[in-house]
């Protein structure tokens, strides 16, 4: 009797962690045929018994985010089977203060989630923020769910998406988190990690968006000049040609990621926080982005050099869009990286 009481009290606290994760619209939701794969939609009330289900493996269980205006999660959909793009999003939250959280689809892909504080925020800041790190990593085709912002009177349900855990699939190593940094090993207990999770709140939203400037036109912002003594800065010692030529002549995209990257150099070289931050102010006055975007702004600068200044890490991002074409044979690593790119020799 006490292990049958037992039994019910887990299955208790992992439908309360699964329901305060992945749920959305009450009245129905997505599934497929496991013998045909075809998915389809079920009218129905999203029971106790309907996650049940999916997490015994008996019918998949896809939820529709969107609630109106609200959402508990927003999730970056990567339908390719290389980590790299996924990996890089999970890192660029990082630099917004947000975290994310790494799952292993059903098929080949990767969902990259944020789970928001309950009941919910409004939808269209979620996706705001998660375009702009989108764009950040140069991958700004990668869906989002939700895929709109609200329900509207032509738009019902919107778009489902699968839950993670699926029963059948969790001991073949999918749909389940993976942590991304240690070898994308699953997580040895699924259920402590969702408990635990991070929930993004509506401020923290509100905050990245008024920073970044992301809830207006990109080209009515005025170039920020650089800080008072740092016009005649200049730091090239020990730094890689790519790190060179980017300072020297300034960038006309990724702006973020070639900011991080050029502080992590700067920080390697043994430049001071504080003067790292006023030569990237200096840096920052020579960018050209393109597509009428506005140049970077100094708390971006701020942002992004407390970030690589925060941790150890050591690569160059050779891999990287943002980094790939300033690439030179007269780089002391290019011989291991290879003019194609095709050996990843970053550390975090």
């Amino acid at each position: 009797m006490k292990s049958t009481t037992q039994d019910g009290q887990r299955s208790a606290r992992k439908l309360t962690i699964f329901r305060a994760c992945f749920t959305g619209l009450g009245h129905v939701y997505g599934t497929y045929d496991l013998r045909t794969r075809r998915a389809r939609q079920v009218k129905s009330p999203v029971t106790e018994s309907v996650m049940l289900r999916h997490l015994q493996g008996r019918e998949p269980y896809g939820v529709y985010l969107l609630a109106g205006e609200s959402t508990r999660a927003v999730v970056a959909d990567f339908d390719e089977k290389d980590t790299w793009l996924p990996i890089e999003f999970i890192r660029q939250a990082r630099h917004y203060g947000l975290d994310a959280y790494l799952e292993r689809s059903k098929s080949k892909g990767w969902h990259v989630w944020i789970f928001t504080t309950l009941p919910g925020i409004p939808a269209a800041k979620g996706r705001i923020v998660a375009k702009a790190i989108l764009s950040d990593i140069g991958s700004p085709d990668t869906e989002v769910f939700p895929k709109q912002d609200r329900l509207a009177d032509d738009t019902r349900f919107g778009n489902f998406i699968y839950a993670p855990l699926f029963g059948l699939l969790v001991p073949k190593g999918r749909t389940v988190f993976v942590d991304p940094d240690r070898g994308l090993k699953a997580y040895p207990n699924q259920w402590d990690l969702l408990d635990s999770v991070r929930r993004v709140t509506e401020e923290q939203l509100d905050e990245i968006i008024e920073i970044n400037d992301l809830g207006h036109g990109r080209g009515d912002v005025p170039a920020p000049g650089p800080p008072a003594g740092a016009s005649d800065i200049e730091v090239t010692f020990g730094l890689p040609p790519c790190a060179r030529q980017m300072l020297a002549a300034g960038v006309t995209q990724y702006q973020r990621v070639a900011c991080f990257r050029l502080a992590v150099q700067l920080r390697k070289a043994g430049v001071p926080e504080d003067i790292t931050i006023a030569a990237l102010g200096a840096w920052a006055a020579k960018n050209r982005p393109s597509g009428g975007k506005r140049i970077i702004t100094l708390d971006e600068i701020d942002q992004q050099v407390r970030a690589a200044y925060a941790r150890s890490y050591h690569g160059c991002g050779c891999q990287e869009p943002a980094i790939k074409p300033y690439c030179s044979p007269a780089c002391p690593i290019w011989p291991r990286v290879g003019k194609d790119g095709s050996r990843d020799s970053r550390e975090t």
